[in-house]
């Protein structure tokens, strides 16, 4: 358990995600130094209703109704009237999980002071966060500018007491929950609706999720690249530091190929140096080089290594500003901007998409050359247990060419997801929104995405598990042997042909719960 204090510095991904993961004893606290900003800027929103300046969602209509002015009595009626006609959310509701980064990253964007809410806003949203009770948020609805509006009303009603709230013993009415726990029901402030709908904090909540699964999928293809050197009695020139470090200076790359080495440096393996190789009728008996899947490995996975890396600035970035609209500076000035906007989540989120889907190309063209007999190196057609079968029954069994043939399947439907979802954006609210992020659509879609390579990644290490398990390869390094133990705990050696499908659903959760508790950068999880 460590508590989460939120300062008026800025807050690591590493610290947000490490608070995330403990939902039943963390307390979150705001800090007095917050409180004292968070003040002053309400203190500057009280003048504006005083003078009855006309200011965009404290005294005005939404949207292309800027132009409607509404007077000071109704002022609250107005955030009430906000986040009511927005709640027309559909599609199955986020995770849990995800539905609390929203009320995280939500409440960070409101300390910063520059939105002019008042204390007792954020004191409240602290206190549901630490009782852990999260809104049901549906899926879809958000443009991603103005900001996450539909989604993030959810938690807008939650605040007010309102909807259904998910905690650890199930799924309440909030009324009835904050009768029962005795919590008042929150009545808006002028501006406070829209401080709360008015920012990037849904998809950035998404974005955290789906940032953690991304740098484990990644970890898993360099694991897996290393697994089929081994497997191959591939040559390992490719991965040292003459080709990834001194002839090319890519930081991605050298991290890419420093951890493939480090994992043969674990398993004591050096493959085939090119003195030792012999030559029989005029052929070579190994060969001098390897297929590109396997030998460009580093350059595949290292400008993925260095999305992540920019991914993580720009959402670090993100979950550290303010997302709203219109703005209070410490001066007093006030201003109207573009905050909400997603545009680096969806970029973000596009990025490391389109590297996933390189991943699931990689993952799929490496089990081709490790099933098909012809590129094998010696191991049995499809992987099939042939040591252990009559020579006279081998052409019956078919080892895991059912598995191969669904990661082929599998990887055309991720590429056909591989097109950046920002490029589609739309005009939208009488073309007041008339450019927009879409970076929720981003996010979801890159969380499709993930789904289906874990279904890949289950099924390729599946693979590199039998042709290590044929090889007489008994891995034994501080990587590679969780992880092997963990793939045969699900799914035991194939002996003949038989089913795999309950099994390999086991293996996919498995691969799921270790993503959740990827809370270190790409570089930290990737120096050895």
């Amino acid at each position: 358990m460590r508590d989460f204090l939120i300062t008026t510095k800025p807050t690591s991904l590493t610290s947000l995600l490490t608070f995330l993961r403990d939902d039943k004893g963390a307390t979150l606290t705001v800090s007095q130094d917050c409180l004292k900003t968070i003040n002053k800027s309400h203190e500057c929103l009280q003048l504006v209703l005083e003078t009855e300046t006309p200011l965009y969602g404290v005294n005005t209509g939404f949207g292309d109704s800027l132009f409607r002015f509404i007077s000071n009595n109704h002022a609250e009626k107005l955030q009430q009237n906000l986040i009511s006609y927005l709640i027309c959310g559909v599609g199955k509701p986020f995770p849990k999980s995800v539905a609390r980064a929203v009320m995280v990253t939500r409440l960070l964007s409101l300390t910063r002071g520059y939105s002019g809410v008042s204390q007792s806003l954020v004191e409240h949203l602290a206190d549901l966060i630490n009782r852990n009770w999260t809104p049901l948020i549906p899926q879809h609805g958000s443009l991603g500018a103005s900001g996450d509006l539909i989604p993030l009303a959810y938690l807008g009603q939650l605040i007010q007491g309102k909807g259904m709230v998910e905690t650890l013993e199930g799924t309440f009415k909030a009324e009835e929950l904050f009768k029962k726990f005795g919590v008042t029901s929150y009545i808006l402030k002028p501006k406070e609706g829209l401080a709360i709908v008015n920012g990037t904090s849904a998809m950035a909540g998404i974005c955290l999720h789906n940032l953690q699964h991304v740098r484990f999928l990644t970890k898993l293809s360099l694991i897996a690249s290393s697994w089929l050197c081994i497997a191959l009695q591939g040559r390992t020139d490719a991965f040292g530091p003459l080709v990834n470090s001194e002839a090319k200076t890519h930081p991605g790359q050298h991290l890419a190929a420093n951890f493939i080495s480090s994992m043969f440096s674990q398993e004591d393996y050096r493959g085939h140096q090119l003195n030792e190789i012999k030559i029989t009728n005029g052929q070579t008996v190994q060969l001098v080089q390897d297929r590109y899947s396997l030998r460009c490995s580093p350059q595949i996975l290292g400008p993925i290594i260095e999305s992540i890396t920019q991914a993580e600035t720009w959402i670090e970035n993100e979950i550290n500003g303010a997302s709203d609209n219109p703005l209070f500076g410490t001066d007093g000035a006030i201003a109207n901007g573009g905050n909400f906007y997603g545009g680096y989540l969806a970029s973000a989120m596009d990025f490391l998409k389109i590297g996933l889907c390189h991943i699931a190309d990689l993952m799929d063209r490496q089990l081709i050359s490790l099933v098909d007999e012809k590129s094998n190196r010696g191991l049995p057609p499809n992987l099939a247990n042939w040591p252990g079968i009559k020579e006279s029954e081998r052409p019956l069994h078919h080892g895991l060419k059912g598995l191969n043939q669904a990661v082929s399947a599998l990887t055309s439907e991720i590429i056909a997801k591989g097109a950046p979802v920002s490029i589609y954006s739309r005009s939208a609210e009488s073309h007041n929104q008339d450019k927009v992020s879409l970076g929720m659509s981003a996010a979801l879609q890159c969380g499709e995405v993930i789904e289906a390579l874990y279904n890949i990644s289950a099924l390729y290490l599946t693979c590199l598990a039998q042709a290590l398990d044929l090889r007489g390869f008994s891995l034994r390094g501080k990587t590679s042997k969780p992880l092997f133990d963990r793939i045969r705990n699900r799914v035991a050696f194939i002996e003949h042909d038989q089913p795999t499908g309950d099994q390999l659903q086991l293996l996919i959760e498995d691969l799921k719960q270790l993503g959740n508790n990827q809370i270190l950068t790409i570089n930290q999880e990737l120096i050895t």
